[in-house]
């Protein structure tokens, strides 16, 4: 009877969550939101358990050097429920490279206090998938933390020249013409005849030559 009830229980929490594998976007997607929540938040641990496979490993660097490598439960217990402060891990770049029926995916994150929130670290996760029994299954994954120290500061995007003005767009134009020109000599010579008045007719051959960098 009990193991009936669990086969139950087990067949319920499969098809709830069957949308989570059903494509590599999926699980990916199902894999952030699983961990992500306000304060409060109880993390679904079935939900998570079953987007990964049997005996999946995860491997985590740290930036200062930290190194461990575990199993699904051994990370499972490290999570408090609910979370006593808010956590949202986002991704935000994604690279998916498959053949057949394994692929891999180079995931960059960033995690916030609040959807809205600046992130305040973040890093990169590699990701080892399958695809068996109809369905996509997380074999493996590393994560490797950026430093937050290291985070290079936001400088300005640079200008597209679509969208500077007619004055802008003329200034940039002289700029490089004078640029072109500095690198550029005359070559060439002249012949023809003086006259009385000191007028000069004749015929000029020439050439502007520009050195290449």
């Amino acid at each position: 009877m009990r193991y009936a009830l669990l086969l139950i229980s087990l067949l319920v929490t499969m098809t709830a969550y069957a949308d989570d594998t059903s494509s590599i976007d999926s699980i990916v997607n199902a894999y952030y939101e699983v961990v992500s929540g306000p304060e409060g938040f109880i993390y679904d641990a079935d939900r998570d358990t079953n987007i990964h496979a049997d005996g999946a490993l995860i491997t985590k660097v740290f930036p200062d050097g930290r190194f461990q490598r575990h199993d699904l439960s051994t990370e499972q217990a490290m999570i408090s429920v609910p979370y006593d402060q808010a956590f949202f891990e986002y991704e935000v770049d994604r690279r998916i490279e498959r053949y057949g029926n394994i692929a891999h995916v180079w995931s960059e994150f960033e995690m916030r206090t609040s959807p809205e929130a600046e992130p305040y670290s973040g890093g990169f996760n590699s990701i080892s998938l399958y695809f068996t029994d109809n369905r996509w299954w997380i074999s493996s994954w590393s994560t490797q933390y950026k430093d937050p120290s290291l985070n290079p500061s936001k400088a300005p995007a640079a200008e597209k020249l679509t969208d500077l003005n007619t004055e802008q767009f003329a200034d940039v134009v002289k700029s490089i013409v004078q640029d072109t020109l500095q690198a550029c000599e005359v070559q060439g010579g002249m012949q023809g005849r003086a006259k009385m008045n000191l007028a000069v007719v004749g015929e000029v051959n020439a050439k502007l030559v520009c050195a290449e960098e």
